[in-house]
Parts: structure tokens; sequence; C-alpha cells
């Protein structure tokens, strides 16, 4: 087996161990404290911002323009549509060559 296929799966057993860790913590609680509460509905902006912000700053324009007009989208579509359209937009610049 070539190296990409170890790598994808120690991500996939990385990311079913936190998942199943999360939920295991979690479960020991009979409630979650606030301040617990609050960070973790903190952290799918962290993460969003932490992908987005280096291409902003280092991307190309037309990368930028994607982002721009996602977070347009974002208001009036759903979470999938947009991922999606931002996507195939930035996958075809790329391919014509402008990004």
């Amino acid at each position: 087996m070539s190296d990409i296929w170890w790598l994808i799966l120690a991500a996939a057993g990385l990311t079913y161990l936190t998942r199943i860790g999360g939920h295991l913590v979690l479960a020991r609680f009979e409630r979650i404290p606030p301040r617990l509460d609050a960070a973790l509905n903190a952290v799918p902006a962290a993460v969003l911002t932490a992908i987005v912000a280096p291409v902003l700053v280092d991307g190309d324009w037309a990368e930028r323009l994607v982002i721009v007009l996602c977070g347009f989208l974002a208001f009036r579509l759903a979470l999938l549509p947009t991922v999606v359209i931002g996507t195939v937009l930035v996958a075809l610049l790329r391919w014509v060559g402008v990004a």
C-alpha cells in the first residue's frame, strides 16, 4: 500500500478517535457547563476563520472574489450549496488558469 493510503487511514482513524473521545468526555456530564457550551459554540467560527483567512491574505484575486461571493451566498443559501458553488468556481478558475 502506498504512503498516501496509510496517510488517509491514519487521518480517518484519528478523526474517529477525536469524535468518539469528545462524545465519551461530554457523556460524563449531566449538564454541560455554560462556559464549555460557549466554547463549543465558538469552534465552527474559529475553524472557518482558520481556513478562510490565509486565502484572503495570500490567495489570488479570483479566490478572494469567490470567498466574498460565497459570503453573500451564505445569506441566501444553505451551507452545502454555498460550499459546492465555491468549490466549483475555484476549480473552474484554476482550470482556466485565472487563479
